[in-house]
């Protein structure tokens, strides 16, 4: 069973009932492990004012901790991302990247430009 972890926006549409995401999640949801990172989760609480809508979200899918591999992972996109000169996504999907790769989940983003030019990072 593979991981999917869907980035904050993908997470954000699924609680919106989003279309094209609900349909594209129930494609994998029988037979894949849903996640989201904990720093998405913190996102969808600051963002989200139906905080118990987020809470039974969470409840219902994996939640993958931001940790020391993560954050080393962090670290070595970023030096990796300025070395190459790519403008990325910013702090929020570079440790959305480096949870996926530390717990060797697949992304799921409608916004997979952000996530160019990190090395190791898989998408659906």
């Amino acid at each position: 069973m593979e991981k999917i972890c869907l980035d904050f926006e993908a997470a954000l549409d699924f609680l919106r009932g989003e279309p094209k995401t609900i349909e594209k999640l129930g494609f994998y949801a029988d037979r894949e492990e849903i996640c989201i990172t904990s720093t998405t989760l913190f996102h969808l609480f600051e963002t989200v004012t139906k905080r118990e809508v987020v809470g039974a979200f969470a409840n219902s899918v994996t939640v993958l901790p931001f940790d020391r591999r993560s954050a080393q992972i962090a670290a070595s996109i970023n030096r990796e991302l300025d070395e190459q000169g790519y403008m990325h996504g910013g702090t929020e999907s570079v440790l959305t990247a480096a949870v996926c790769i530390a717990n060797d989940a697949l992304l799921f983003s409608k916004s997979f430009e952000k996530f160019d030019g990190i090395r190791g990072l898989k998408k659906v």
